[in-house]
């Protein structure tokens, strides 16, 4: 057993894992089959001096650049080739301990970071520049404490450790990766993101081909006030690493942000089919995803539709200890039933057997609407019931994000019931504050976008009530947030007081959804209304 430190111990022996010996060892073993970067797939440029053997260095640097792009299982494949060059090479160690915890914006299961845990025992240590590395790393994984409270102490020691080598630009690009990581949720600042920006643009200037540059600076850009710094990052990362499904997908990140669709669906398409050829479900669901969220603003209903229907036969193959795949099988079809305005194909969702509430959740939300929306408000009562018992769930799992994501929309839903109940004024009180509080919770990283945004229910609550001036208000707040959404939009247009604004909102929904489905209902009215106009 190696001798280390950890954060805040003395120096001694680290503690034994738990992971029996032949766990540990089929994460060691495998089939090596790593090529040498300068002859391997297009994924850009990075090198990362450790103290090991010149093979184990190369390996080393092949398995960084697929990490940096989240191509965990070919990274995982490099650092055990690294590994098996050189057994002492705590460093390859160290990078199969990051390739488990998988995405790493997201809380892993806690099976990966046991084995995260085991990979940084039993390795010998490192000379002591490259021992804050695994002492941060294993901090991280350590047990007793939430994950979203490791996560500062995290970001700490990467400073810590980028302050005391400041020549080593890694050491640099990962203190600004762990900022995103630990970036506070309730910042309308985005103080953290631009604190990692500042430190990676200029990286990005002496390296323009770091593939975790590009990736991380699009994370930090990927805010309303921050996204149009990221589009240089997101148009260059997918030319730079174009055999990376992630890094393909990734300009979507921005692109949603600004409201481009059809380079979001460009993006997506490209994404999805090398991760189909790749063999990466989780990936091709999480593009598949965002590609269905920018079809239905584009209008493209139909297409949207078929986007779906090809990813179903993945879904028994998708891995459902990670959020992206499970969240983006859950999604698409709640956002189909709900974009399109079909309230009895919404309150019809099946439900989603998870043990990740906010994956059960989706299909609870939109069935719940759909319900209301169709005249049956007294059926939505236990739909409402179980968002609020996986809201419990996440609370009790230090998850208080999508906890306050789930609360919003318990609340949002509870509104739109009273509404339909007769409860005019209480309802719409409860919708707004429900809202509001949606719109206070920063986008997780795997969701493109609401599945139905609060505000959004709200403007069409009060079109329905006769009370268009409240309701344009409501859709012009969506559309500050997320721009060029086809049904806020639309709702604009309707809810516009006066007739030469609302025919130029019809006129920008016509020349966003150029090639909308000619029957979509927004699409008829923008139609007849430009038409009159004449």
């Amino acid at each position: 057993m190696m001798p280390c430190r950890t954060a805040g111990s003395k120096p001694g022996r680290c503690a034994p894992h738990r992971l029996p010996a032949l766990l540990l060892g089929a994460l060691l073993a495998g089939p090596v089959t790593a090529q040498h970067a300068a002859h391997g797939p297009a994924l850009g440029k990075v090198h990362m001096p450790i103290p090991c053997s010149e093979a184990a260095q190369a390996l080393f640097d092949e398995g960084l650049l697929h990490q940096h792009s989240f191509g965990h299982d070919a990274a995982t494949e490099r650092f055990r080739a690294a590994l098996q060059a050189e057994p002492a090479c705590a460093m390859a160690r160290w990078g199969m301990a990051l390739a488990r915890l998988d995405n790493l914006f997201a809380t892993p299961d806690e099976g990966a970071q046991a084995e995260a845990r085991a990979l940084l025992t039993d390795a010998a240590i490192p000379p002591a520049a490259r021992n804050a590395w695994i002492a941060a790393l294993a901090d991280l994984v350590a047990p007793g404490r939430p994950w979203p409270e490791r996560l500062p102490r995290f970001a700490a020691a990467m400073r810590d450790n980028a302050l005391a080598n400041p020549r080593d630009e890694e050491a640099q690009v990962f203190h600004a990766l762990a900022l995103l990581m630990a970036a506070p949720a309730d910042d309308a600042l985005a103080a953290a993101q631009q604190e990692a920006a500042a430190i990676l643009e200029p990286i990005w200037m002496r390296q323009p081909e770091h593939p975790g540059v590009m990736h991380y600076l699009i994370h930090a850009y990927d805010v309303p006030a921050l996204a149009p710094r990221g589009l240089p990052a997101a148009r260059r990362y997918a030319a730079v690493a174009a055999d990376s499904p992630h890094a393909l997908h990734m300009p979507s990140h921005i692109f949603t942000r600004l409201g481009e669709w059809q380079d979001s669906v460009g993006a997506n398409r490209r994404s999805a089919d090398l991760a189909r050829r790749s063999g990466l479900v989780n990936d091709e669901l999480h593009a598949r995803d965002y590609l269905v969220y920018a079809l239905l603003q584009l209008g493209r209903m139909r297409d949207a539709q078929a986007v779906w229907q090809e990813a179903q036969p993945l879904l028994p193959r998708m891995n459902r200890a990670h959020l992206g795949g499970p969240y983006a099988a859950a999604a698409m079809p709640a956002r189909l039933a709900l974009e399109a305005g079909d309230w009895a194909a919404a309150a019809a969702l099946p439900l989603v057997g998870s043990d990740r509430p906010e994956v059960a959740a989706l299909p609870r939300f939109a069935r719940a609407i759909g319900l209301i929306r169709s005249g049956r408000t007294g059926e939505a009562a236990p739909e409402i019931a179980a968002l609020r018992q996986h809201e419990a769930a996440l609370r009790a799992g230090s998850e208080p994000e999508w906890a306050a994501r789930l609360a919003a929309q318990a609340a949002g839903a509870s509104g739109l019931a009273r509404i339909a109940q007769g409860e005019v004024e209480a309802g719409l009180a409860e919708l707004r504050a429900a809202a509001e509080a949606e719109e206070a919770v920063p986008k997780d990283v795997v969701i493109p976008g609401p599945v139905a945004p609060l505000r959004e229910l709200l403007g069409e609550a009060l079109l329905s009530l006769g009370r268009p001036a409240e309701a344009e208000a409501a859709f012009v707040r969506v559309l500050a947030s997320e721009p060029k959404r086809f049904r806020s939009l639309a709702g604009a247009a309707a809810a516009a007081g006066r007739p030469p604004l609302a025919i130029a909102r019809y006129r920008l929904l016509l020349a966003i959804a150029g090639d909308a489905d000619a029957d979509r209902p927004e699409i008829v009215a923008a139609r007849g209304v430009l038409a009159t106009a004449r």
